[in-house]
């Protein structure tokens, strides 16, 4: 799937039985020490563990995901040398393929899916870091678009409640202008402003 310098992606099976695994390769302690910042140094868990974290807080918290299967770790005096993410296939593409293959109208719905997803992830206090469109992946279900997020290493957790915080904000800024070059930033913010008004409300107590 994939081919980095230190990583690469590999899709197994077919169907529902596909999964996806994802290795980081550490090979020599001068690599090594040039990526202390990217988790390979003994007081940091790993971006496989990371992400692995990332994808089963979402599906604890009822948002769609990939499922997360394993993860792998190889040290040597506490430092990563190889890490492995195993997770069930999701099946979605990338939402930087998706949103420039579709029609305006069908963009403007798959985008708005977006907006609701970020905002939800914001509203449960989930802060990103890695707010991408190619780590976005959206999936058609009918006439309904279904979004998630993979590749979360540098996420963390707030208090639930309003995403006025810097991180949020953060998060939107990396990702409205991304929107925006496929003339679909509009669409997302628009939906995510009013996503506290399109949730299902909650059964009152028995009349």
């Amino acid at each position: 799937v994939t081919n980095h310098r230190s990583s690469w992606v590999r899709r197994l099976g077919e169907g529902n039985r596909a999964v996806f695994v994802k290795v980081y390769e550490y090979r020599s302690w001068t690599h090594i020490a040039r990526t202390l910042g990217r988790r390979t140094a003994p007081w940091q868990a790993s971006r496989p563990t990371r992400e692995f974290d990332a994808l089963a807080w979402l599906g604890m918290h009822g948002l769609p995901a990939a499922e997360p299967l394993a993860v792998f770790e190889w040290r040597r005096f506490g430092f990563l040398r190889k890490a492995v993410l195993v997770t069930r296939a999701f099946p979605g593409e990338s939402a930087d393929l998706a949103l420039a293959a579709l029609d305006p109208l069908d963009r403007h719905e798959a985008a708005a899916a977006i907006g609701r997803f970020v905002a939800r992830l914001h509203e449960l206090g989930f802060r990103d870091g890695n707010l991408d469109l190619r780590n976005l992946l959206l999936q058609r279900q009918g006439t309904a678009w279904i979004a998630t997020k993979i590749d979360s290493p540098r996420h963390r957790l707030v208090r639930p409640g309003p995403a006025t915080d810097r991180a949020a904000r953060a998060d939107w800024s990396r990702l409205l202008p991304q929107l925006e070059s496929l003339q679909a930033a509009t669409a997302a913010r628009t939906a995510a402003s009013a996503w506290p008004n399109e949730r299902p409300a909650r059964p009152g107590p028995p009349a």
